[in-house]
C-alpha cells in the first residue's frame, strides 16, 4: 500500500516510477533517481537496487519500475522532486511503494495511476497492484 512518513506511515525507502518511454534501462534510472541520494544496493550483485517490471513473454520493459533508496526520507524528496517531471520525453509519476504484505489491514486513501498518469476524481479510492506492490499517493 502506498504510503507518506509524514502522516505516520512508514516507508521502507521504495518508490514506484510509471510512464517510463520505451529504452529506459536499470543503469538510466539509478542515475536519474542517484542524484538525491545514495540508493540501496542490491546483496546479490551489488548494483543499485533498481527493478524494472517486463512483459512475462516478451521480457520487454512495461513501462515501471521500483527503485529503493538507502535512506527513506531521500525517497520522500525524491517523489516531491520528481513526480509529474520529464524523463528522456515522458512525464513520469513517482509514488511511495511498499510490499502489499507491509499494511496488512491498515487502510491508506490513495489516488490510483495508470500508464498515463492520474486517474479521474472516482477513481481516488483505487490502488493499482503492479505485480506484488500497490501504488498510490496520498492525498
Amino acid at each position: 500500500m502506498a504510503s507518506n512518513s509524514r502522516r505516520g506511515y512508514p516507508t521502507n525507502g521504495s518508490i514506484y516510477v510509471c510512464n517510463l518511454p520505451e529504452g529506459t534501462d536499470e543503469s538510466m534510472l539509478a542515475e536519474y533517481f542517484g542524484t538525491i541520494g545514495l540508493l540501496k544496493k542490491d546483496k546479490r550483485t551489488g548494483r543499485p537496487k533498481v527493478w524494472l517490471y517486463r512483459d512475462k513473454v516478451t521480457n520487454e520493459p512495461k513501462g515501471d519500475a521500483t527503485v529503493t533508496s538507502e535512506d527513506p526520507h531521500a525517497a520522500l524528496a525524491t517523489i516531491e522532486w520528481f513526480n509529474d517531471k520529464d524523463f528522456h520525453g515522458s512525464t513520469i509519476g513517482v509514488f511511495m511503494a511498499e510490499s502489499k504484505s507491509s499494511n496488512a489491514g491498515v487502510d491508506v486513501p490513495t489516488a490510483a495511476v495508470d500508464g498515463d498518469g492520474f486517474k479521474d476524481d472516482a477513481a481516488k479510492d483505487m490502488d493499482r497492484v503492479v505485480e506484488g506492490v500497490e501504488v498510490g499517493l496520498i492525498l
